[in-house]
């Protein structure tokens, strides 16, 4: 009569979701005909590991496309230590852009050349961890344009992430909080030009969007009822009758 009380317990708990009910009904409803002191005990330890499996939660931040240069605080949420134990952390930063603008041969001769552009966001991670570069290169186009010519760049698109995963303890310790994790970033355009006899002028527009994303991922705080029902398995299992 324990045991089938316990099963009722038991189904109204979030982890009766996470196992198989079907299975949770026979080791309960049949256990007193055929060792249920045996079957309680080990489908403890059945929720023990459930609850061992780990769980993630994220955290994310995101700036509208905007004409460059710029700078902004990502703002996003610190891992709150009420959920579990946290055990590594991810990062991720995408930055895209989109560049269109005109070159000209500023040289008293004829130039051939190639052009390309990007930009790069700097983010600052927190304490030491240094900083990610995402740094999308919107692709090169030719050009052979006389004295005093110009032509269109772009319209151009682009898109680049950078990421980092940290695990040791010291860097864990970043992240953890009830409040707000703020990582400075801001961002860098750049211009490549191959041959022309730097004599190339360029005037761009470019504009630039960004997301940065935290994952962590934790060992969930077991719920009460797991751990009543597996410090009362393996007490039944202690005490069962011996023959």
């Amino acid at each position: 009569m324990a045991v089938l009380s316990v099963y009722f317990i038991f189904a109204g708990s979030n982890l009766a979701k996470r196992l198989n009910f079907d299975l949770m009904k026979r080791v309960f409803i049949k256990g007193p005909v055929a060792g249920g002191y045996f079957n309680l005990a080990i489908l403890s330890l059945c929720l023990w590991a459930s609850t061992t499996k780990a769980d993630t939660v994220s955290s994310s931040f995101s700036v509208p496309s905007s004409t460059t240069e710029w700078n902004t605080n990502f703002v996003l949420q610190e891992f709150n230590p009420a959920q579990g134990s946290l055990q590594s952390v991810y990062i991720a930063a995408t930055e895209s852009v989109n560049i269109n603008g005109i070159v000209t041969n500023t040289s008293a001769l004829t130039e051939s050349f190639t052009f390309k552009a990007g930009s790069q966001l700097v983010l600052t991670l927190p304490g030491t961890l240094g900083t990610l570069l995402p740094s999308p290169l919107a692709s090169a186009q030719a050009y052979n344009l006389p004295s005093g010519g110009s032509a269109a760049y772009g319209p151009v698109n682009a898109s680049d992430t950078a990421n980092g995963t940290y695990t040791l303890p010291a860097d864990l310790n970043l992240f953890i909080g009830t409040g707000t994790l703020i990582l400075p970033g801001y961002t860098q355009t750049s211009e490549q030009i191959i041959g022309g006899g730097a004599n190339i002028g360029v005037s761009l527009f470019t504009v630039a969007g960004a997301t940065v994303q935290v994952v962590y991922t934790y060992a969930p705080v077991p719920e009460p009822t797991t751990l009543s029902l597996f410090a009362l398995g393996g007490a039944l299992w202690l005490l069962r009758p011996r023959r």
